[in-house]
């Protein structure tokens, strides 16, 4: 089995490689470094030779609609394009929980992620969409986008982050034994609001910043499953933060 993996060397894209380089799949790494464009189409055909699936866990820094929109959905139409061509049967995709349900997508970002899904479902390689809630590695990194001159504006919504090697575990078993063209999202085993999970972050790496606690956009459970999803096992690192 061969497989390409759109993204290969990122956060997400270069632990998978790995993993499915242990079970005795031949992995080809899509990115710039590997001298592939996505987005432009170079190099794209000859790394598509002889591949069954693609992954495609490729991001972009732009938050804006129009370009992540832009990106995302140009993305899926020369991966689909050109992995048709070359024989291709499977196309993974990794999205967010509750990005699609309407009253989570005004954000630039999310509606990029609306416009790749659709894409994908649409396309002529058949899709898995897996959608995962914020990775825990992540946290900090949101905090710091919730920061405005020193303090940490975090809403009272709810948000449940799992384990990235979860997700790339699923992924995995996406790419190799998951029939095409499902729906399968992850979160992690406990749920909180935002806040409590900010203020117990900050206060365990001894950060004396500020949490202001504001009204939520929008539904308070817009970023988490509302349905049947799979749960990971391993919890947040931090202990005694409240349950939402």
């Amino acid at each position: 089995m061969k497989v390409f993996i759109a993204g290969g060397r990122g956060r997400v894209g270069s632990p998978l490689a790995d993993k499915l380089e242990t079970r005795g799949i031949e992995v080809v790494s899509g990115g710039l470094d590997d001298g592939i464009d996505v987005i432009s189409g170079k190099g794209l055909a000859e790394a598509l030779v002889g591949v069954d699936t693609i992954v495609n866990v490729l991001n972009t820094p732009r938050f804006d609609a129009e370009g992540a929109i832009s990106f995302f959905e140009g993305a899926i139409n020369n991966l689909n394009a050109e992995g048709k061509r070359a024989g291709a049967r499977h196309h993974v995709l990794l999205s967010i929980v509750g990005v699609g349900q309407g009253d989570a997508s005004e954000i630039g970002y999310y509606l990029g992620k609306v416009a790749q899904e659709k894409a994908a479902r649409s396309g002529s390689i058949p899709a898995t969409i897996i959608r995962a809630t914020q990775f825990q590695s992540y946290i900090p990194i949101l905090i710091d986008q919730h920061t405005v001159d020193g303090k940490v504006f975090a809403p009272r919504s709810f948000i449940q982050p799992v384990e990235l090697d979860e997700v790339i575990e699923l992924l995995a078993e996406a790419a190799t034994t998951l029939k095409p063209g499902g729906e399968v999202e992850i979160a992690g085993p406990d749920r909180f609001y935002h806040d409590d999970l900010f203020r117990a972050t900050l206060a365990d790496r001894g950060d004396d910043r500020e949490v202001v606690t504001v009204n939520a956009e929008g539904a308070t459970d817009a970023m988490v499953p509302r349905g049947a999803h799979r749960v990971g096992t391993v919890r947040y690192p931090i202990s005694g933060i409240p349950l939402a």
